[in-house]
């Protein structure tokens, strides 16, 4: 398959001074001793999800942070909310750059200037990409919807669309992104108590139906008609639904819409 790519929109910071490593260290959820190009969470104190972000070491000490999902001020609020006394800099580069998703032939061979980092979005191997705006890269183009309707019949989870304010990262299958083990960083106690304790009441989970899914539906136990499920991401039939630990899969639910059934558990893609 020739190389495609999808460009997308997302804000770039740069984060700069002498305390930019330890400070980044201590408030996102990734392990960012262990490599130079990673996934990595921004939770609040409670364990909740505030934003996901790709970052990554640049050979001068600084790092660029690739956000999807919030504007430039948006992504700086949360990086710089516990930011006191550190030697610290945050800047707004998102006009500098050009994101997107690649996938295809040689995709993990790119040109000198790319930063890139396996995709959390696809069920196939694809790269997220950061690139300067005067430089191109060889690929055709393809349509965003083609991505978001592999990554949702796939199962796959995304922030903020499954697991954002109200969600903890591990009933969203987005838990990888988590270390348990680098110290303390900001919701870290929440992380290792859920660790140690195990005590979700929520999972999220791929569910399908007869007619079309629609973000306003209630998902309930056909036995006691109580409410069981939330929905989140869906396309046509299938989507995803953060519902109660007790919905295994199998599980037949009641909606406006007709049954609903509870699939596999979504879950981060094997590339990523």
């Amino acid at each position: 398959m020739a190389r495609q790519i999808v460009s997308t929109s997302a804000a770039v910071i740069r984060v700069t001074g002498s305390d930019a490593a330890s400070f980044l260290q201590g408030q996102c959820s990734a392990d960012l001793t262990k490599t130079n190009n990673v996934h990595a969470l921004w939770l609040n104190r409670k364990g909740r999800v505030l934003a996901h972000t790709l970052i990554i070491k640049e050979p001068d000490r600084s790092f660029l942070i690739l956000c999807p999902h919030l504007s430039a001020a948006d992504a700086i609020a949360v990086m710089s909310s516990n930011l006191i006394a550190d030697d610290v800099t945050l800047t707004d580069e998102t006009s500098q750059w050009k994101t997107g998703i690649v996938w295809g032939d040689a995709v993990s061979h790119f040109d000198s200037g790319i930063r890139f980092w396996p995709s959390a979005r696809t069920s196939f191997e694809s790269w997220e990409v950061l690139f300067p705006k005067d430089m191109s890269m060889e690929a055709n183009e393809s349509d965003i919807s083609f991505i978001e309707k592999n990554r949702i019949e796939s199962g796959i989870p995304s922030v903020p669309e499954d697991c954002g304010a109200n969600e903890f990262p591990q009933e969203c299958g987005i838990d990888d992104w988590v270390s348990y083990n680098k110290g303390c960083y900001l919701g870290q106690e929440v992380m290792a108590r859920i660790q140690s304790m195990g005590s979700l009441r929520r999972s999220l989970r791929q569910i399908s139906a007869t007619e079309v899914l629609r973000g306003d539906i209630e998902l309930k136990s056909p036995d006691t008609g109580k409410i069981v499920g939330t929905m989140k991401s869906f396309m046509g039939k299938t989507g995803l639904a953060l519902v109660s630990i007790d919905c295994a899969e199998g599980t037949t639910l009641d909606s406006s819409i007709g049954p609903v059934l509870v699939g596999r558990l979504a879950k981060l893609p094997k590339y990523s």
